[in-house]
């Protein structure tokens, strides 16, 4: 369903179109009165001073192509005022050149009155067409009795020309009286498409809020119960606190953060996949690093920030329900995408059956690497292992 633009471009656009529709229609009114005259002239029916009534018409023609390019209250003015002097001169010639017209009640006098008419004028509300368009039909009306009086005819309004005029206003005075109720529907389903659009996003905050809680969570009480009895290494206070700042949007103090490593310009010792790892070996489980350590710097930061986290909830997850000690974690690039493989050789699982707790592989791995345009392949079978497969597009792939 197509909600329309919104309230505050519908007004000018309306108003845009009505007036475009106006003016073409109004050379093509001139355009016929042209092909009439040429007509009855080639019959014989006219005399030549008709030729000359036909070229008088023709300022019109081009004053009106260039209102079609851009319309101005300049040019509007100036089309009406050289149009109300070309009809009188049509009119003039027109009645010289053909003596059975004997009043101005006929169809190729009431043409050039309906194009000044339809010249909608350059405002954007409804009022302001009207105005225009009487003003150009008024002139147009006046130009078409003095021209009838110079050549001895008698005035008689035609109906063509009356009707038009009518026809216009009433769509104008339609348009500006419906305009009101459309903005109202308009306004309220565009705020009703806002706040749906404000609910998705909260939920994707909340899942991800989720998700980041679950992984912590988890990542620490494993870490703790692998401690010994007693107090906490001060390497696990200080990396639990600093997780903790971290949900709740907080950072620590650059002295009371954890050392990440002895290259502080190298992306790998900055990133998150690392500190996953390095967590996951104070937790007492033994990670075996292999591949393109660089690929890494290839990644978004938001990117390098998923793979991080999705492998950490991986390895958590080796320490939890695998049941061995040691894991792998391979790092490669290819065109345009890094892989990260998870590989352990526990006791696996059926990857098709439902789990009693999938909350960490939906959340933590497929949907946060899935959020940066990745994708995650998982091969798992009972007393075989688990080897999770992450691809991500590479931040000029992104």
């Amino acid at each position: 369903m197509s909600l329309g633009l919104p309230s505050h471009l519908s007004r000018a656009a309306n108003s845009k179109a009505l007036a475009a529709a106006a003016r073409w229609t109004a050379l093509v009114c001139l355009v016929m009165a042209i092909v009439n005259v040429a007509i009855s002239t080639v019959g014989g029916t006219s005399g030549t001073a008709s030729w000359i009534s036909t070229l008088v018409l023709v300022p019109m023609i081009l004053l009106l192509l260039l209102l079609s390019r851009g319309r101005t209250v300049v040019l509007t003015v100036t089309y009406l005022l050289v149009g109300a002097v070309c009809t009188f001169l049509y009119v003039y010639l027109l009645f010289e050149s053909t003596p059975a017209y004997r009043d101005t009640n006929l169809f190729v006098v009431a043409l050039p009155v309906v194009a000044m008419t339809l010249v909608g004028g350059t405002g954007t509300g409804a009022l302001v067409g009207i105005l225009w368009a009487t003003l150009g039909f008024a002139l147009a009306e006046g130009a078409v009795i003095v021209g009838a009086t110079a050549a001895g005819r008698v005035f008689r309004p035609d109906a063509i020309s009356l009707g038009a005029y009518l026809l216009l206003v009433g769509v104008l005075a339609f348009d500006g009286l419906t305009r009101g109720s459309r903005s109202r529907t308009q306004s309220a389903l565009h705020r009703a498409v806002r706040d749906a659009r404000l609910v998705d996003l909260r939920r994707e905050q909340l899942a991800e809020s989720t998700a980041n809680l679950h992984d912590t969570v988890l990542s620490e009480l494993a870490a703790i119960a692998a401690t010994e009895p007693g107090e906490l290494p001060q390497r696990l206070r200080a990396r639990i606190e600093s997780d903790l700042l971290a949900l709740g949007g907080a950072t620590l103090p650059a002295a009371a953060v954890p050392p990440a490593g002895t290259a502080d310009g190298d992306p790998w010792y900055r990133s998150e996949l690392r500190r996953a790892i390095e967590d996951a070996r104070d937790e007492g489980l033994a990670v075996d690093v292999s591949g393109d350590r660089d690929a890494v710097a290839r990644l978004a930061d938001d990117s390098r920030r998923a793979v991080g986290l999705a492998v950490r909830q991986c390895l958590v997850n080796v320490l939890r329900h695998s049941g061995s000690a040691t894991a792998e974690v391979a790092v490669s690039s290819g065109d345009g995408s890094v892989s990260v493989m998870v590989v352990d050789g526990g006791s696996g699982f059926a990857v098709a059956a439902p789990g009693g707790d999938r909350l960490g592989l939906r959340q933590s791995v497929h949907d946060r690497i899935s959020k940066v345009g990745g994708t995650v392949t998982i091969y798992s079978s009972e007393d075989v292992g688990t080897t999770v497969i992450m691809t991500v597009p590479t931040a000029d792939n992104a």
